[in-house]
């Protein structure tokens, strides 16, 4: 017995929630498809839908994936908003929420410090929780046991807690789409 073939607006609603399609569910669909309207997949049926939307969001997902280890200087806002745009598609339209990894990226992009280069995309180090931690310490120390709020060290903190919260997320997502 076959299962009920979901109509484009349900295909279209599991993409806004950010429910990844597994190439199994796409197949299963064209199978389903098949199935109630005889030979060949309509164009803009839910078998051509569903597989738009996994390309969407493998898409997004390869292209995040490269973001990930770039050192939050090298991001640039051509690079978070491409993603961004990518997100968007791969939700159907949906503006991601605050949280997102495109708006990770995008708050990394905003914050980038002015003493780093973020045209060399090539950047050789990450800012790290060691690294703010060093510059917090040393400011600290040159200012009386104090760090102002905006700035270097202070700024170098907010891109590390950034790039954790964005490596976290990308991999929180990667988990998800392998387990459904």
């Amino acid at each position: 017995m076959s299962e009920r073939l979901p109509t484009n607006d349900e295909i279209v609603k599991q993409a806004t929630k950010g429910i990844l399609f597994t190439p199994e569910q796409v197949q299963n669909i064209a199978k389903e498809e098949l199935e109630a309207n005889g030979p060949g997949i309509a164009a803009g049926g839910p078998a051509a839908t569903a597989q738009s939307f996994y390309d969407k969001q493998q898409n997004f997902l390869e292209e995040a994936t490269k973001l990930v280890d770039k050192p939050a200087a090298a991001i640039s806002k051509e690079q978070a908003s491409h993603i961004m745009s990518l997100e968007t598609k791969a939700l159907g339209g949906q503006r991601p929420t605050k949280g997102s990894l495109s708006s990770t990226l995008q708050s990394i992009a905003d914050n980038n410090l002015a003493e780093f280069n973020t045209d060399d995309k090539e950047a050789d180090a990450f800012v790290t929780k060691e690294d703010a931690a060093k510059a917090m310490h040393d400011e600290a120390v040159t200012h009386g046991g104090t760090v102002a709020k905006g700035s270097t060290a202070a700024q170098l903190q907010s891109i590390a807690d950034k790039t954790e919260h964005l490596k976290h997320a990308l991999a929180d997502t990667l988990l998800k789409e392998a387990k459904e």
